[in-house]
């Protein structure tokens, strides 16, 4: 071969064998990213809870599918929710609570109050509490209110009325038909013992007002009484309590806390029942999800909310932990899914399980591993596997290489980004970037947050693009924590957790949609579910049988 074309045919391998970005110089060298999915990936996926619901599944195979193994239990409990930081100048800070019906600020939410408390706030109006100098204030404006220490104030608060706060929905006395499928079941259990739905009869801890420092005199001066103590806003007659700054009123109470760390905050934290928590999700906003799909995932953030009280003493309310709104986030087929699942949660080995879940996984369950970057010991049933979805949300971004640079802190230019190691799921676990500083390796998470992406289950390839693309989106925000970080969910000290006790493990469920669904169908299984249901006093149990397998339709009088 001629000299000249041996030249040209080694140019061109050369070239062939370099990235685009280096064989051509005259665009702007990228990296295509081509995805799946949105959010973490582990646990339960919502998009596949949605569409085996549409599919027909019952609850407890969607909760199968998603966490093999764990047992239906029952637990509850108190929460306490951080629903808004309120900023603070100086030594200081201030918040405004709202009481539509009507209520007071106490400085103990039962028991003896401190002189000048409690302070009655008339319905409609407001109270101002602030924190300066080591004490809380309170000032009460709007609807009317007498001034505190004045004669019309004193007999308010003698006069006030005891103030219940539910430890259920008040408005759903009555529970729903629904159909609970028999779980297919692999364990040496004949079956799991499904309970039937349980009454949602309402119960209530009565928080009355103190009345044993009535006749301590008016308050300092100042404004408004004032305390050591955190204080707590209580509504009358167990209805609502509203957070000014973010516009949303909460069931339970409202406490207040003084957070004197490098700057001072007044943190406001909502304390109710769980039930009524699981009333105000923000998770699932949409009443045409199938009854099973939200019973599933209520199931899964009873257990998920549990867990993390457990494991910090206190929830967020944002997506680092379960999203809530408060009342705003309430809607009638959430509450009949909150109501027919009272009570019941996973659990694996006589603990709650870390029931957490993600928007959507892509089709494909992450593990732990690839999800969180945490070791997959201890939570075999978060197991990377496919799902039933008609939705993986397929997406794609194109970053200039400059851009990944900058926000991965690499000094120089980058020649060529590429995936170095993939988990069971085909996650992206490992990213490494080359260049005139040399290699650097991140974690497929570090790099998915960095550059803004939706999910780690991506693929990289190489590019020139004859204009810059965009800047990549915002650095994602931290997802959510597993529920036994406890620094991750909140600042507070841990406490035990709740007893639990398990009624039956659930199956690995369809994976990817396919498998068999082994029927109740025997005399014997029938007679035992009949049983079961004149124990929980169902009074009919209709058996339905649809395709292969037998549903149960339990109704209630």
């Amino acid at each position: 071969m001629p000299r000249a074309l041996v030249a040209v045919a080694a140019a061109l391998a050369l070239a062939s064998a370099l990235p685009p970005a280096v064989a051509d110089s005259g665009g702007v060298p990228v990296v295509v990213i081509t995805g799946r999915g949105f959010g973490h990936g582990v646990g339960l996926s919502q998009d596949g809870a949605y569409w085996m619901g549409r599919a027909g599944y019952g609850t407890l195979q969607i909760l199968g599918q998603f966490f093999p193994g764990t047992s239906l239990a029952t637990a509850g409990g108190q929460m306490r929710v951080l629903v808004d930081t309120a900023a603070g100048s100086g030594s200081g800070a201030q918040t405004v609570v709202s009481f539509p019906d009507g209520g007071q600020v106490q400085d103990a939410l039962s028991g003896q109050q401190s002189p000048g408390f409690p302070v009655r706030v008339p319905a409609g109006g407001a109270a101002t509490i602030s924190w300066s100098a080591g004490r809380y204030r309170v000032s009460v404006s709007g609807g009317g209110s007498a001034a505190p220490g004045s004669a019309e104030w004193t007999a308010a608060r003698i006069a006030a009325p005891s103030v219940s706060v539910p430890t259920s929905s008040t408005t759903t006395t009555t529970s729903p038909s629904i159909t609970v499928p028999s779980s297919t079941t692999t364990t040496t259990s004949p079956h799991p013992t499904v309970p039937a739905t349980p009454t949602t009869t309402t119960t209530a801890t009565t928080v009355p007002p103190s009345t044993t420092s009535t006749t301590t005199g008016a308050p300092p001066p100042g404004g408004g009484p004032t305390s050591g103590r955190p204080l707590w806003a209580v509504p009358d007659n167990s209805s609502v309590v509203g957070v000014t700054a973010t516009g949303r009123t909460y069931r339970g109470v409202l406490e207040t806390v003084a957070n004197t760390g490098a700057t001072t905050s007044l943190d406001v934290v909502n304390q109710l029942d769980v039930e009524q928590y699981l009333r105000g999700m923000g998770e699932v906003q949409n009443p045409s999800w199938p009854l099973t799909s939200l019973q599933a995932q209520v199931i899964v953030e009873r257990t998920y909310a549990l867990r993390a009280m457990a494991a910090a003493g206190e929830i967020c309310a944002d997506t680092r932990c379960q999203v809530y709104l408060g009342t705003q986030g309430e809607y009638s087929a959430q509450d009949r899914a909150v109501s027919s699942t009272r009570g019941y949660v996973l659990a694996w080995n006589g603990a709650l399980a870390a029931t957490v879940f993600s928007a959507n996984g892509g089709g494909f369950s992450a593990s732990p591993q690839e999800g969180f970057g945490t070791s997959d010991a201890g939570y075999p049933y978060l197991r990377a596997a496919p799902y039933l979805t008609h939705d993986p949300m397929p997406w794609n971004l194109t970053v200039a290489l400059s851009d990944v640079a900058a926000r991965l802190g690499y000094s120089g230019p980058v020649s060529d980004v590429h995936v170095t190691a993939t988990g069971p799921s085909g996650r992206a676990t490992a990213v490494t970037v080359d260049g005139a500083s040399g290699s650097l390796t991140v974690t497929g998470i570090a790099f998915a947050g960095a550059l803004g992406l939706k999910s780690t289950l991506f693929q990289l390839s190489g590019g020139v693009s004859a204009t810059a693309p965009p800047p990549p989106p915002p650095a994602a925000p931290p997802t959510q924590a597993l529920p036994s970080d406890g620094p991750a969910i909140s600042r507070a000290v841990t406490s035990p957790a709740p007893n639990v006790s398990p009624f039956g493990a659930l199956d690995a469920g369809p994976a990817g949609g396919t498998g068999h669904r082994q029927p109740w169908s025997g005399p014997w299984q029938l007679t035992a579910l009949a049983l079961a249901l004149a124990v929980e006093g169902l009074t009919t149990a209709t058996v339905v049988r649809r395709r292969d397998e037998v549903l149960f339709v339990l109704r209630r009088m």
